[in-house]
């Protein structure tokens, strides 16, 4: 059975990275960090398990 995958919204992921909701965007756009997953016509989400492994590898 398949788990389902815990998504983050930018103010999720901007409040755990202490950056501005801007700052996620433009991070994101150049590769910084993990881009997001389109999940519907005007929304984007990020997975949990990525950003965690960009969090990690990057301590």
């Amino acid at each position: 059975m398949e788990t389902l995958e815990q998504m983050l919204t930018d103010k999720e992921v901007a409040g755990v990275l202490k950056l501005s909701r801007s700052s996620i965007w433009r991070l994101a756009r150049v590769g910084k960090i993990p881009k997001p997953v389109k999940v519907g016509f005007n929304a984007a989400r990020w997975k949990y398990s990525e950003l965690k492994a960009f969090m990690d590898a990057a301590a």
